[in-house]
């Protein structure tokens, strides 16, 4: 679930950068045509993006060579190198409960949405076809409304209108037909749904409709309509339309639409700029790099002997309560600790945490470090260790047993899992009897990883 959470957090970033980009950027142009494939590809690119593992392009080798690489930040939210997180009750709590919120959030966007379709159709049962034109139809509306365009069909109440005003008005809903800007429309709705969290989706989904404004807008004006009365005729319609998802000749921004209308066009050369985008999504792959493989492949090759040395051979269980034995055999093959897979000391650690947690939940409470613990028999061949797990909930040790230890007479070693204990068994390397069963590298690694 800490997955999901990461690549929610990597998509907002995604639409943050967009955004700027095209505020900064392309916004000012008066390529509207650009920018609206620019508006409509990168929100739907961008949940793509942070899926994207660039380290499959690149080898390592050269990301590892190349400082520039190196020095951009890369975006990890969870991963920790070489650790392995085991969330507590009270985190996991959290979890739920943010996905329960951004599930309540996307029901509810989804349920606008749907009331919206639905008003959509009422009044569209309402209305009366009065003509149909190069494909479009053209519907009357006996209601104080603003004319609006939606699919193949425009909505218009005609008696609010003169003849002159009906033509230009009709001829900007056409270019919404014609283009099919509802498709637009739709897909900022939807980008809305899904991102409802993000203050840069609602961003980008006001640009997208602002952008089909200035497209119709600039038709318009091409086709041979008077600037001027054109833009007395917004003035004149400019009212709320109860639709969000359908394309209306009134927009909250006119003073924007106004001010674009009378902009000098800016040269082809400006398109240029566009191709700022692919170094823009280059570096958020980047960005969004796994390290945690790269240091893996490091840490391997650091402490490869370390690895090698520390093999598990052998797993057993030692639980006096059968209830528990029952609970952490149902739970096995979740266990860190695999048959034939190297380990390491932290990593029993995380084992330790896992299985307090997992009878914590199951109703057991007050579990110390002392009521688990790990037996380590090194005595094996080849490098490898086996290892016991003991689980007795009702076990104590006393201050005085924790500060003395006593050699094991027999020739099987055994190292207990406590950390305080471990360290001072470690730390009597100088014993020829220890040194004799466990070899200086193996203690000395096993120093170091503590």
């Amino acid at each position: 679930m800490s997955i999901l959470f990461e690549y929610m957090l990597k998509l907002s970033l995604c639409y943050g950068i967009i955004y700027l980009f095209y505020l900064l950027l392309l916004k000012p142009l008066t390529h509207y045509m650009c920018n609206r494939f620019f508006l409509l590809a990168s929100p739907l690119l961008a949940f793509f993006i942070p899926l994207i593992k660039i380290d499959f392009f690149i080898d390592p080798q050269t990301i590892n060579a190349s400082s520039f690489i190196s020095s951009i930040p890369s975006v990890n939210i969870i991963k920790a190198s070489g650790k392995i997180f085991i969330p507590e009750d009270g985190s996991n709590n959290i979890v739920y409960i943010l996905l329960a919120l951004f599930v309540t959030g996307a029901i509810i966007r989804s349920l606008y949405f749907f009331m919206q379709l639905r008003s959509f159709r009422m009044i569209r049962a309402a209305a009366q076809l009065t003509g149909e034109t190069d494909g479009i139809k053209l519907y009357h509306l006996n209601m104080d409304i603003i004319p609006f365009s939606f699919g193949n069909a425009i909505y218009i109440n005609k008696l609010r209108h003169s003849e002159d005003e009906l033509v230009e008005i009709i001829r900007h809903e056409s270019v919404h037909v014609h283009q099919k800007h509802t498709i637009d429309v739709l897909v900022a709705e939807l980008i809305c749904i899904l991102n409802w969290y993000n203050p840069f989706a609602w961003l980008v989904k006001h640009s997208i409709k602002q952008n089909l404004e200035f497209l119709a807008d600039d038709a318009v004006i091409k086709n041979g309509a008077d600037k001027k009365s054109y833009q007395y005729l917004l003035l004149k319609v400019m009212g709320h339309s109860p639709l969000t998802i359908a394309s209306n000749l009134n927009f909250s921004s006119l003073k924007k639409r106004i001010y674009m209308m009378n902009k000098t066009k800016t040269s082809k050369k400006h398109l240029l700029k566009f191709l700022f985008v692919l170094p823009v999504i280059v570096l958020m792959m980047l960005a969004f790099r796994d390290t945690g493989a790269q240091t893996a492949n490091t840490n391997e090759k650091l402490s490869y002997t370390n690895e090698e040395t520390f093999k598990l051979s052998d797993l057993t269980y030692s639980i006096a309560d059968p209830d528990v034995a029952t609970i952490v055999k149902k739970e096995q093959d979740k266990s860190l600790l695999q048959v034939g897979q190297p380990f390491t000391i932290t990593l029993i650690k995380n084992e330790r945490d896992r299985l307090k947690s997992l009878l914590e939940k199951s109703g057991y409470k007050n579990i110390t470090n002392h009521s688990i613990s790990f037996l380590i028999d090194s005595s094996l061949t080849n490098n490898s260790f086996s290892v016991q797990v003991n689980i007795d909930l009702q076990a104590k040790i006393s201050a005085a047993s924790r500060n003395k230890y006593t050699p094991a007479k027999k020739s099987n070693a055994r190292i207990s899992g406590n950390d305080d204990g471990l360290q001072r068994f470690i730390s009597s390397n100088n014993n020829n009897a220890i040194q004799s069963i466990i070899p200086s590298n193996v203690l000395q690694s096993l120093n170091e990883t503590i």
